[in-house]
């Protein structure tokens, strides 16, 4: 097939969009999909935001994987200030226990989310507390 200068731009259209699009992952929209992967109770897509080489990940992964399966999650995750890789956000969850017919469990706290851009993309690599994370008590 021979491009003409027509479909020379929009082949380089194209290619600028794609790159501009992956360009723009920020903390933000990973702190972002994280509350929304956990608001769909969708665990594999919650820890794809976080460094699987990460000090805690076995913890982290333990616990999402945990809370995905027993709670339905409501999440939602402010950051309140950001300093170079550090975020202080502010965390809300809502922890509906799945078919015990038990009360919400509601949580709100301050966590410290570290993030660095690993190969080009953006990722969690320390969070405090990790409390914020952990499954919930069935009495």
């Amino acid at each position: 097939m021979r491009l003409t200068g027509h479909s020379r731009f929009a082949v380089t259209f194209l290619l600028s969009a794609v790159a501009l699009v992956a360009a723009a992952d920020t903390p933000y929209l990973v702190l972002a999909r994280l509350a929304t992967a956990l608001s769909q109770n969708d665990g594999p897509a919650a820890l794809a935001e976080f460094d699987h080489s990460m000090p805690d990940y076995g913890a982290v992964e333990s616990a999402i994987q945990a809370l995905t399966a027993q709670t339905d999650v409501l999440c939602a995750i402010e950051i309140v200030e950001q300093k170079d890789a550090v975020a202080d956000t502010d965390w809300y969850l809502q922890l509906k226990p799945r078919g015990q017919g038990g009360e919400a469990v509601r949580r709100r706290s301050r966590v410290s989310v570290t993030l660095r851009e690993i190969r080009g993309k953006w990722r969690i690599v320390a969070l405090t507390p990790l409390s914020i994370l952990a499954p919930i008590t069935v009495r």
